[in-house]
Formats: C-alpha cells, structure tokens, sequence
C-alpha cells in the first residue's frame, strides 16, 4: 500500500491520538526517527477510563494492604498485590480495541515493537525498524533495570520519590543514549541530562525559558517537534532545522498532514508551557488517591 493510502488509513482510524499517528508512528516509518516511545494508557485515547478500571480492581486489595505491618506478611501481599496489578492491566488496556489498535498499526507500517514494564499497570511501547535500535533498546532497558536496583539496595541520603521511582532518568549516561535514540539534537539531549543530574528541573527550567522567549516573540514552535521534547532552549537551531525538516517531509507527502503537524507543534509547545502545572496535578492526584487507600 502506498504511503499516502496507509496515512489515510491511519488519520481516520480513532483508536490511536493524533499526535502518537504522527509522531510516534508515522516519522518512525520514514525514518526521520530512529525510535518512539507511547505509554500505555496514558497516551491512549480512554486512558483516565482505562485508569479508573484498574483502580477498580485493584483498590481493594491495596487497602487491605495498609492494614498489615507484619514485614512477612506485608512482602507476600505486595507480591500478590502486584499480580493482581498486572493481571488488571490485561484485562483492561490489552484486552481494549485501543490498544489492538496500536500492535496493529506498527504491524501495517512494518515497525518491531519492545514493551518495557515501568509499573506492573504501565508500559513503554517503542517503536522502530532497524536491528541495531533493537539491540540498544534491550541492553538500555537491562541498565534501567540494574540501575533501579541498585538504588533500591543503597539508596542516597536525601532522594525524593521520582529519584526512587525512575532514577534512570537521573543518570545522565543512560538519559543520553534514550535521548539519542529517539533522535533529539545532541545540544538539547547534553541540556536535559546535565540538569537532571544537577538536580534541576527541566520542565521547570523549559517553561520558564518559553515564557522569556515569549515576552521578546522569539518562541518558535518548531522546536517542539515531538509531544515531551524539552529543546535546550526555544529558539534552538538544530530543534528547529528537525521541526522544520519534519514539517517538509510531512507536507510533501499530504498538505493535510502538514497542517495536522502544525497543529501538534503548537500542542506540543503548550505542553511544555504546562508542564510544571500538569506535575503538580498529578502529584495532587496520586495524593488524593492515597487518602482512598487509608480511608
């Protein structure tokens, strides 16, 4: 099938968000990446649905768990508390039409697929073609897993909860060759892990830079050219030699898609103007949930 029927195809199919059609799907396919990632649900389209269905399910046991302080016992029921988690996140995101969608979209545009498991209820789905991303893909996601134990086993004085939870993000070595992969300038990849590990936020530093950039008009929302893309700065030439480069690529093949890549741009800018605010909308999430559990 020619490349313009199977875009057709796929802008008209709902089960897959604008955004990840294009830029984790259909960029991929033409190699103007070398990889994608899409986190499952949250990037679904019934994704706060789906996420209430596993609660649902799995809310229960969570606070029968609160009740046990024997370490023996407690240990055995997260275990347990974990299959349970794991086995909600099939019934409910695996088993949905959305999610076929998705195994079936990287199948129609010939891209191998690696699942990772973040949380028994989440999952990183990457996207690729060739052999050697594969290989790298596999031995990154074997550090991730060495790195999240080790911090487990010796964890540092002082570390906030996202440093236990996902400290791979806080090793600049292993945030270089993701952000490699996923064919992010050097300049704005080198940005990124220097302030992670510094301790710095980036969505803090990024919007701030954004709100600058706007005050004197030189925000150019070519440089966002994927959603969670943080450029080293607004106005950054190599983000936007790649945003404009996309933009031309998707153009040519369809105008339509160019003015739907337009549109992302400018999303993905907003979601990085955001970003600060979204964090601590779900930081107030994940305590409101919390309190359920204690009730």
């Amino acid at each position: 099938m020619k490349i313009e029927h199977l875009t057709q195809s796929l802008l008209l199919d709902t089960r897959l968000l604008k955004r990840v059609k294009v830029e984790n799907y259909l960029l991929v396919h033409l190699d103007l990446r070398p990889c994608s990632l899409t986190t499952l649900p949250a990037e679904l389209p019934e994704a706060e649905i789906m996420g209430k269905g596993i609660d649902e399910k799995v809310l229960p046991k969570m606070k029968s768990l609160s009740s046990i302080v024997e370490p023996d016992r407690r240990l055995k029921m997260i275990e347990d508390l974990k299959k349970e988690m794991r086995k909600a996140y099939k019934e409910v995101v695996e088993r949905s039409e959305q999610y076929r969608g998705h195994i079936e979209w990287a199948r129609n545009l010939e891209l191998k697929t690696l699942q990772f498991e973040v949380r028994p209820t989440v999952r990183e789905l990457y996207l690729f073609k060739d052999k050697e991303v594969e290989k790298k893909l596999e031995r990154l996601m074997k550090e991730r897993i060495k790195i999240r134990q080790e911090v487990l086993r010796r964890p540092p004085p002082g570390l906030g909860r996202t440093h236990i939870v996902y400290p791979e993000e806080f090793n600049g070595a292993w945030v270089k060759e993701m952000g490699t992969l996923y064919g992010y300038p050097k300049c704005c990849v080198e940005r990124y892990a220097s302030d992670r590990e510094k301790g710095i936020s980036v969505e803090e530093r990024a919007a701030r830079q954004l709100r600058e950039a706007d005050e004197k008009g030189e925000a150019d929302s070519l440089a966002y050219f994927v959603g969670y893309f943080f450029p080293c700065h607004p106005r950054c030439p190599s983000a936007i030699s790649t945003g404009r480069r996309f933009l031309e690529e998707l153009q040519t093949i369809n105008p339509e898609l160019g003015e739907l890549y337009k549109t992302l741009l400018h999303e993905n800018l907003e979601l990085v103007r955001r970003q600060p605010e979204i964090i601590a909308e779900h930081r107030s999430r994940a305590a409101e949930a919390m309190k359920k559990i204690h009730r």
